[in-house]
């Protein structure tokens, strides 16, 4: 398996865990939304107000599917990535997944400190933070829950690093 997709809400740490396990691991870190926005030459954000949630997620889908072809790579995904067009599945078959299940109060409490950078949040305060998040992890968290790993803090740790390493050696 030379292959690991991180998964979960937003704000959960998905960039900033697969960075620090990609270095660790000596691979590739790819960001799926990076990747979405350099092909498309515009942010997310603009993606979902000129082309709308559903052209997002098939150009995202279609990005995360041209990772089939790579190798020794940790792949951070959006926090939508895992419930849509039978993604979850999909990286299921090609790799290691591993859902980063922060608890809501580190979401609410990251996400306010920068909700003008997360157009989702913006302007909202913490009370509709929480609902919109508990909203969420409700519909996505069938997906989430059937990554391989389930990692149940909010920082990534050297035990967190051997389980993946070990998975992904075998």
């Amino acid at each position: 398996m030379n292959k690991l997709y991180l998964v979960g809400l937003p704000a959960s740490g998905k960039t900033t865990t697969a960075q620090w396990l990609a270095q660790k691991l000596g691979w590739t870190f790819l960001d799926l939304d990076a990747l979405i926005e350099a092909k498309m030459s515009m942010g997310i954000a603009e993606i979902f107000v000129s082309m709308g949630e559903d052209a997002f997620r098939e150009i995202e889908a279609k990005c995360l599917r041209e990772t089939a072809g790579m190798s020794n790579v940790v792949v951070g995904c959006g926090g939508g990535t895992a419930a849509f067009h039978h993604n979850m599945d999909w990286m299921k078959s090609q790799g290691l997944t591993v859902f980063l299940n922060t608890s809501v109060d580190v979401l609410v409490h990251r996400i306010a400190e920068k909700a003008s950078q997360r157009p989702m949040f913006s302007g909202c305060g913490r009370q509709e933070i929480l609902s919109k998040l508990t909203e969420i992890a409700e519909k996505r968290h069938i997906y989430y829950s059937s990554a391989k790993i389930i990692w149940n803090k909010s920082e990534p740790s050297d035990f967190l690093y051997r389980a993946v390493n070990q998975l992904v050696s075998v």
